[in-house]
């Protein structure tokens, strides 16, 4: 479980994230929306120990803020919105294979984390990437494999920063797909943040709206995601419909004055 107590992020003296609380169960996903500038990344970069924040961070019933650097990072896997490892002269196997043992200098992989490596290959379907090299891959490509990455080191807590913004349709489903049964079958907490609301619909427990650095409203996902809360959040007009598997979505009208 994630609980979160009054946690915000000052840079200078501007208060970019107010105190925020929440709790996330084990086998959730929330998704964090909100208009740009919102503050999403601002609270994934805190949770991930990336940003210098205030508040108390608990996963698994530990203080982060009390953990090492190292016990912390085997705790939390983060994907950032671009992948910075394209000047790295290994290929995704290899990568897959030093994410395991990172903390382990002149490592020999055994045969335990190349089976890792190939079922996380095969549960993503990235078995004709193995032996590319960053440079060599599109940007959805990257994405993907950065996820292999965050995934291969089994993390409690998952943090993923617009991770579809590089995917084609079918891909964005993919990935959303496998985060959500991973989620539930290892129960993790994962915190994504979305900019499509339907994908927050189909693939989040739980919902969060920022705006200018606050809380608006967290809560079920269909109890947050309602025509009200949108044109109140958004500034959209829209209707919601529900579809023949019974999923719900959102069909934008017009923009509205806020």
């Amino acid at each position: 479980m994630l609980t979160v107590k009054n946690l915000s992020v000052r840079i200078g003296r501007k208060l970019i994230l107010h105190p925020t609380d929440f709790v996330l169960e084990n086998g959730q996903s929330l998704a964090l929306l909100g208009r740009n500038g919102a503050g999403k990344s601002t609270l994934v970069k805190a949770l991930a120990g990336l940003l210098k924040s205030r508040g108390e961070i608990q996963l698994e019933g530990q203080v982060l803020a009390q953990l090492s650097a190292r016990d912390r990072s085997q705790l939390i896997g983060y994907v950032a919105q671009d992948f910075s490892a394209s000047s790295v002269r290994m290929t995704v196997f290899e990568m897959l294979l030093l994410a395991q043992n990172s903390h382990n200098i002149g490592f020999q992989a055994s045969a335990e984390s190349i089976e890792k490596a190939q079922q996380m290959l095969e549960m993503l379907a990235l078995e004709e990437l193995s032996q590319r090299f960053p440079d060599e891959m599109s940007g959805g490509q990257k994405q993907l494999v950065a996820l292999a990455l965050a995934l291969i080191r089994q993390p409690r807590l998952l943090l993923l920063d617009e991770p579809t913004s590089a995917l084609d349709l079918a891909n964005q489903m993919q990935l959303l797909q496998t985060v959500q049964q991973y989620t539930q079958q290892h129960q993790i907490c994962t915190i994504m943040v979305l900019h499509d609301l339907n994908q927050a619909h189909r693939y989040a427990d739980q919902t969060m709206i920022l705006k200018e650095g606050r809380q608006m409203v967290r809560g079920a996902t269909p109890k947050v995601l309602t025509a009200s809360q949108i044109a109140q959040s958004y500034g959209v007009q829209c209707e919601i419909f529900v579809g023949s598997d019974g999923a719900r979505s959102i069909h934008p009208l017009a923009a509205i004055a806020l």
